[in-house]
């Protein structure tokens, strides 16, 4: 029988993760200005996650294959010691502390979506339980956020009300794994990197999702910025921004429980990108050439609803066709998610000066992703149960 419960629980652990990863992101100048810092230092209590995120990814993932439930109290822990650390000392060094600890947590928090699924919930279930965790990190992007705007001028009140969200989602993680899961597949040695990196169509899945997350990061980083010179103001961006995320939510309630019913996930990934480029490519062409906030509104939507969906999607088809090495693999298209992020922001970031260039990358990445997502669907399967599907 599926425990819903503890997918809900740990599902609740990955939006305190990303209340950590932002937690001063929209009240950096105040930040700033309270510890008596710069902003780029500001900045360093954001981007401590991903630089971890791509260095912890695989160890993570492989501990994930075995030592699941010791692993899942780990993240907890720290996402918990990280909460009181920022509480605890009202200083920039117990702030910076207390986001390295909870960066720590997040490669197990994020890889763990996967195995939670596949340990806890019947088969039926798990693409389900799948969308729900993914979709749980853009709730916690959209709380973060919330919270920081509602708030915008007392720190210690941000970091009080994030620490208090993620003390109670420690503490329901960790009463929740008193169990054994009943679904749990032991893996004494899980694949190398290299050798899941070589298993058919992960290459191309990979390359999938680091376009897709990469075209998300970078206008999650740079859209204020490029939307400016067309007379957008910050709060219209920030609205933006909120209705992708909204949109990317409802989208993982819709498309990957609906490409599970027929095992159609490559397919799923497929019309996904090709909607996604048909749509997506034009907005922001569109943005490049009238930039504002009825096409912005016209990205927004289809960006959040179809970007966002693909990649539960893709830890969907993961859980189902690669046995042993899911958690492996899982980490390797996390990785690879961030990396797109980092490189495709930076490449973004060149071109603020020129906000029409930065669309039309965009939309040059929807459209490779699409046909990307196309070979994987002529081509075989990931794997299943360590054998190749053709």
């Amino acid at each position: 029988m599926s425990r819903w419960p503890v997918v809900i629980a740990f599902a609740a652990l990955g939006v305190s993760t990303q209340v950590c990863w932002l937690a001063y992101a929209a009240i950096t100048t105040a930040t700033a200005t309270h510890f008596g810092v710069s902003d780029p230092a500001v900045g360093w209590l954001a981007n401590l996650f991903p630089l971890l995120f791509v260095l912890l990814s695989v160890p993570a993932g492989r501990l994930l294959d075995t030592r699941l439930r010791p692993a899942l109290a780990l993240a907890a822990v720290l996402l918990g010691l990280g909460a009181l650390t920022r509480v605890a000392v009202d200083a920039y060094w117990a702030a910076l502390l207390g986001q390295g600890l909870a960066a720590l947590a997040q490669p197990l928090a994020a890889n763990a979506i996967t195995r939670v699924a596949a340990a806890y919930l019947e088969p039926r279930h798990r693409p389900l339980g799948i969308a729900v965790g993914a979709g749980a990190t853009y709730v916690g992007m959209i709380v973060a956020i919330g919270v920081g705007t509602a708030i915008p001028d007392d720190v210690p009140l941000v970091v009080a009300v994030g620490a208090g969200l993620t003390l109670v989602t420690v503490i329901a993680a960790l009463l929740a794994l008193r169990g054994r899961p009943p679904f749990e597949v032991a893996v004494r040695r899980p694949p190398s990197l290299a050798a899941v990196a070589r298993q058919p169509g992960v290459a191309l899945l990979a390359t999938v999702v680091f376009a897709g997350m990469g075209v998300f990061v970078a206008l999650a980083t740079w859209l204020e910025p490029l939307l400016k010179p067309g007379g957008v103001a910050a709060d219209a961006s920030g609205l933006l921004m909120l209705t992708m995320l909204v949109a990317g939510i409802a989208g993982c309630a819709v498309i990957p429980p609906l490409a599970a019913r027929k095992t159609a996930e490559p397919t799923a990934l497929l019309v996904t990108a090709v909607v996604t480029a048909v749509v997506t490519a034009p907005a922001c062409l569109l943005l490049a050439l009238a930039p504002g906030v009825a096409t912005g509104f016209a990205a927004a939507l289809p960006i959040g609803f179809l970007l966002l969906a693909a990649l539960p999607v893709a830890l969907a088809h993961v859980e189902r066709t690669a046995g042993d090495s899911a958690g492996t693999t899982t980490a390797l298209l996390w990785l690879t998610g961030n990396a797109g992020g980092v490189v495709v922001s930076l490449a973004a970031g060149s071109l603020l000066g020129t906000p029409g260039l930065a669309f039309g990358l965009f939309a040059l990445l929807a459209l490779g992703a699409a046909g990307l997502a196309h070979l994987l669907r002529r081509g075989p399967r990931v794997v299943d149960r360590g054998k190749t599907l053709h």
